[in-house]
């Protein structure tokens, strides 16, 4: 077989072989930067390429936010090239986490705990260094920053540091230059960030004033700004209402019947744009599968998430109004079932995008048993890959509904998703040590300090 016929046949394969755990298929890029590490450190980075990372892109995604190459194309490279050790350290760290958590592996989450500490050690000097000499911020450290999160969205060392990772991520694209685009890699990685944004902005109520605008049109240079981008620009502004309710006491009605009309009509207009795009292409954006809805592929799932989301904020910021004008669409059971989607196609990284939505749901489904599985969803991210983010929104959901309220609707006799893992003999029942005693140094004493003297 020659290599022409080798990759069409590697092309041809359908995608639940392509997902399988046992035989997965990676880009050039990935093989030639494993072949090339034959080491353990290169099994646990194969292991979270294959399982997580390769889900960075979801399904579908480069035809709405226009980038031609992706992260994980170019993460192999930009890891390798010498350029940024804290890079380096920092896809190590996060690799070994992920794949420590996923196997109950107390060794591998002790190296990715050191491996993290100097990482963040590395990339604080990498930032103080290009303070310095005034040069410009690149698309490497943007890459850090953003892997640095993942690692706390797995395995948090300090309640804060996740956000400010992600902060501080965006922080830094604002002030990139359209050189360090490559292909729309920042594109991408602007577009994970803003999800996340979202969730950090609920989550702690605390805003980050970012020239979003900037960012996508002299930054990123997009002469047409996608649908996505623009939801979520509606988004954050439903954001922004909804911490100065909670913040006015959560009185009853937040926005008035003008901003409400015409919050509703930009977002409907916005659904009705994207729908027509799937009919010109003759696509069917979902459609009932065995026993669930499915959806045309993994970024569609979460875009109609994000919708709903939006959906769900203006109903809350305005409730008269919503029950003015109905909307038969239950929404919140659309988020969930869009999650079971998701879950079930195993599209790890992209997954944990749903953090919002699915905090929506939790906090005001007037549905018992969507909070709970809401609810659900984040105690089995806290017990697998993803602890950082699901304690963060747990934390959150608790404080919001008062102690005795949270453990009516938390599901204490959910499976446990680790049962079935052969765990080591020195774990002590079945929570995954807590490693934040360990020798690593938090995010604020490196990183979170710079950040105002730096930018």
């Amino acid at each position: 077989m020659t290599t022409t016929t080798a990759r069409k046949a590697q092309k041809s394969q359908p995608q639940t072989q392509q997902n399988s755990l046992q035989t997965p298929i990676f880009p050039d890029q990935i093989v030639w930067n494993i072949a090339n590490q034959v080491s353990q450190g290169a099994v646990i980075n194969q292991a979270f390429y294959a399982n997580f990372l390769v889900y960075f892109t979801s399904d579908g995604e480069g035809r709405d936010i226009g980038n031609k190459m992706t992260w994980l194309h170019r993460l192999p490279q930009m890891s390798s090239d010498g350029s940024n050790e804290a890079l380096t350290l920092a896809l190590r760290a996060t690799a070994s986490a992920y794949c420590g958590a996923e196997t109950g592996n107390v060794s591998v989450l002790q190296d990715a705990c050191r491996l993290y500490g100097q990482a963040l050690q590395a990339h604080a000097q990498v930032l103080r260094a290009r303070s310095r000499a005034e040069k410009e911020v690149t698309v490497h450290m943007v890459s850090t920053s953003v892997m640095l999160s993942l690692f706390e969205a797995m395995q948090a060392t300090t309640a804060q540091a996740y956000c400010e990772h992600v902060n501080g991520a965006v922080r830094m694209i604002e002030v990139t230059g359209p050189g360090q685009c490559m292909e729309g890699v920042l594109c991408q990685l602007f577009f994970h960030i803003r999800t996340q944004m979202s969730f950090v902005y609920l989550t702690t109520r605390k805003p980050q004033p970012i020239k979003i605008r900037k960012i996508l049109t002299e930054n990123l240079e997009y002469r047409r700004l996608p649908i996505f981008q623009q939801l979520m620009t509606h988004i954050a502004s439903l954001a922004e209402m909804y911490i100065s309710m909670d913040d006015a006491g959560g009185k009853e009605q937040c926005i008035g019947l003008e901003v409400y009309s015409r919050v509703k009509t930009r977002v409907e207009s916005l659904w009705s744009e994207y729908l027509e795009q799937a009919q010109l292409n003759q696509e069917q954006l979902f459609f009932p599968g065995d026993g669930a809805m499915a959806y045309r592929n993994g970024f569609t799932a979460l875009t109609v998430a994000y919708f709903c989301a939006a959906r769900i904020l203006i109903k809350v910021l305005a409730p008269r109004f919503a029950s003015s004008y109905p909307d038969f669409t239950d929404h919140f059971a659309t988020v969930m079932e869009c999650a079971r989607f998701l879950q079930t196609k195993k599209i790890g990284c992209a997954y944990m995008r749903m953090a919002t939505p699915l905090y929506l749901v939790s906090v005001h489904s007037p549905s018992l048993e969507q909070r709970r599985d809401a609810i659900a969803t984040f105690q089995h991210w806290k017990m697998g890959s993803m602890g950082g983010i699901s304690a963060l929104a747990l934390a959150t959901i608790k404080q919001r509904m008062g102690t005795e309220q949270f453990h009516d609707v938390d599901r204490v006799d959910m499976p446990h998703p680790l049962d079935d893992v052969q765990l080591p003999m020195t774990y002590v029942g079945n929570e995954i040590p807590d490693f934040s005693t360990q020798e690593v140094t938090p995010m604020s004493t490196y990183e979170a300090k710079h950040w105002t003297e730096i930018f």
